[in-house]
Order: C-alpha cells, then sequence, then structure tokens
C-alpha cells in the first residue's frame, strides 16, 4: 500500500473519496480487525503513509523511529510517514 488508514473499523470513513477526489492518489482503506493483524501490518512497513484511527493510535507507537513530541505527549498518533520507502521510491535512476 502506498497511502491509507489502519484501523479496527473502517466502513464509516470518508478518507479514500477524500484523498482521491482531492489529492488525486490512490488512497486505501485497510481494516485491521485485530491487534495480531495491526502488529503484523506495522512491521511489515510495507506502506508509504498511513493515517491511524481506532483503537490503535497507541498500539503503532512502538513501531514509529521518531515519534513527535507532542504526539509522544498526548500518547497517541494519526500520522505515519515511512521516510526510508519514501526515499526508496524517489530516488532518481542513473
Amino acid at each position: 500500500m502506498e497511502y491509507g488508514l489502519i484501523g479496527g473499523k473502517l466502513g464509516h470513513s470518508y478518507s479514500k473519496t477524500i484523498h482521491e477526489l482531492l489529492c488525486g492518489y490512490s488512497y486505501e482503506l485497510c481494516p485491521l480487525p485485530t491487534e495480531a493483524e495491526a502488529r503484523s501490518f506495522m512491521q511489515a512497513r510495507a506502506f508509504t503513509a498511513i493515517n491511524v484511527t481506532i483503537p490503535y493510535k497507541q498500539l503503532v507507537i512502538p513501531y514509529c523511529d521518531v515519534v513527535d513530541p507532542k504526539a509522544k505527549a498526548i500518547g497517541a498518533v494519526n500520522t505515519i510517514a515511512n521516510i526510508l520507502r519514501m526515499e526508496t521510491i524517489m530516488l532518481p535512476l542513473h
């Protein structure tokens, strides 16, 4: 997945429609019904950037190499950018 949203239940989300219409890129909804699925997803790091919704805003923190001080202070993360993947994707071809 390049860009998307993870959470327990996502049927209510308008994120896909908003991102695709306003930003022009593919945005996936990735429901992860169990903590085990969420942990497996985070360990794989197979995304460029994701938004995080309930119930995983706290669960994702240990998988982040860097956590913004404000996110750390409130104990919850909303957005994760996989910088290593972004740099790999953006490298010029020689």
